[in-house]
């Protein structure tokens, strides 16, 4: 469009409005509108994150628009239709994008710890390894199979099984798995409607702050690994709006280094965002998770070599984890290698 031309008699005028509009010009002109962006985060879940992010996204030119989920496979779906632009999700979910072809990139890293497994209150079991096979197996001898709640199909049922697997166990024919959602172990642990639970850490904890489980095993480190929560995006994404891209993991990297290792503040945050206890939020946040924006990628490849051990994959697809991992914008905004972002 040619813009009319600015003549003497025309000048004052336009002085005039400028002067007129002033700053406000200015600022419009500067500071256009924040990108709006489409956040999948499971419902409860990244509290500190939730609550920190509006304080900071506007530095990076965003308003993020968090979108709720009862599920890790939902929010992934959710992404691969479009209607997300960053979902978090967990080790398994992005083995299952990658079996299921979706053409999504690991973006940057959350962390790990979710994992309890709970027993509860009145059952006389062993926490030790060796002990608890005996009385697995004596269970299952004597015809009363130890209970086990958990979501079938979950990364915790996958956690479960090989964690029996390392004791001898056979967890579908030694146990009885019991297909409970996260949210109602706390009450099946209460009416002894299960023996034990593999559960979320929050529904852990409530159990164990009521008395009426204890932990048997946090399925952290070691063997069972750490990787298991990070953020990803569609490919496309990071083609098309690298720059948005950059913004989004910036701002997380920002948010996430002011509470990763500082679980006061975790505590306030969730305290702001969260319903639960305080009793609860603390065991959480203080026995049980641990946050790093960095990714330790061996968990991953670890994950996708399990499920398919567990049959729930018909290939190994670990050769193809680090095609689905994309550090340049975690590398750009912490200044740390790839390398050294791909391990904590």
């Amino acid at each position: 469009m040619t813009l009319p031309r600015i003549t003497r008699r025309t000048f004052s005028l336009s002085s005039l409005a400028l002067a007129t509009i002033g700053a406000g010009s200015l600022a419009s002109t500067y500071a256009r509108a924040d990108d709006a962006v489409r956040h999948g985060i499971q419902i409860g879940a990244l509290g500190a994150l939730r609550t920190l992010l509006p304080s900071i996204e506007t530095k990076y030119g965003l308003k993020y628009d968090v979108k709720d989920f009862r599920d890790s496979t939902s929010a992934l779906l959710a992404l691969d239709q479009g209607e997300l632009d960053v979902a978090n999700t967990t080790s398994q979910h992005l083995v299952r994008a990658i079996s299921e072809g979706m053409d999504v990139v690991w973006i940057c890293g959350w962390g790990g710890g979710y994992n309890l497994l709970v027993a509860r209150k009145g059952l006389d079991l062993p926490t030790a390894d060796k002990a608890l096979q005996a009385v697995v197996l004596r269970r299952k001898r004597e015809r009363k199979p130890i209970k086990i709640g958990v979501p079938t199909g979950s990364m915790q049922h996958a956690k479960l099984l090989f964690y029996l697997k390392s004791l001898g166990i056979n967890g579908e024919r030694d146990t009885e798995i019991v297909n409970i959602p996260f949210p109602n172990h706390p009450r099946a642990l209460e009416a002894a409607e299960v023996d034990m639970a593999m559960t979320l850490c929050t529904f852990g904890a409530i159990a164990i702050d009521k008395g009426d489980a204890r932990l048997v095993r946090h399925l952290f480190g070691k063997e069972s690994g750490k990787q298991e929560i990070g953020f990803i995006v569609n490919r496309k994404l990071t083609r098309d709006k690298p720059e948005l891209v950059q913004r989004i993991v910036s701002s997380h990297v920002e948010a996430m280094d002011r509470f990763m290792g500082n679980p006061d503040l975790r505590i306030e945050l969730e305290r702001k965002y969260s319903r639960l206890p305080d009793a609860v939020i603390a065991m959480q946040e203080r026995q049980f998770l641990t946050y790093n924006y960095r990714t330790n990628v061996a968990d991953l490849k670890a994950m996708a070599k399990e499920l398919r051990d567990l049959g729930w994959m018909k290939q190994d697809y670990s050769d193809r984890v680090d095609r689905y991992i994309d550090f340049a914008f975690l590398a750009k905004a912490t200044g740390q290698s790839p390398a050294e972002l791909a391990t904590w």
